[in-house]
């Protein structure tokens, strides 16, 4: 059983899928002896709402999730360096990145 593929499913799934999914490959893993794929697909956790919207984003919009990184990125940078000019012009980003990801 490939357990890296099979993680890239799982969080894919609806947080209220994951749990079900899971413990059939953990099942289906024991049943053709792979107790390391057992063991890696066995201790996953169910994501958070949150970290499954972000895995989604990341899935179906990497650039607005590279957009979204980008911009933490400068944010911190320019509060880093008292840098109000910086931080005013980042604001606009600040407001409508977010509605972008939203849409």
């Amino acid at each position: 059983m490939d357990a890296d593929a099979v993680i890239f499913e799982l969080y894919g799934l609806r947080p209220a899928d994951f749990t079900r999914a899971r413990d059939a490959y953990v099942a289906q893993a024991r049943r053709e002896k792979d107790t390391a794929a057992a063991a890696a697909i066995g201790g996953l956790r169910r994501p958070t709402l949150a970290v499954w919207a972000v895995n989604l984003l990341a899935r179906t919009r990497p650039d607005l999730a590279e957009a979204l990184l980008r911009l933490g990125t400068e944010l911190r940078r320019a509060h880093r360096e008292l840098d109000g000019e910086r931080m005013r012009a980042l604001s606009r980003g600040r407001r409508d990145l977010p509605r972008a990801v939203g849409r």
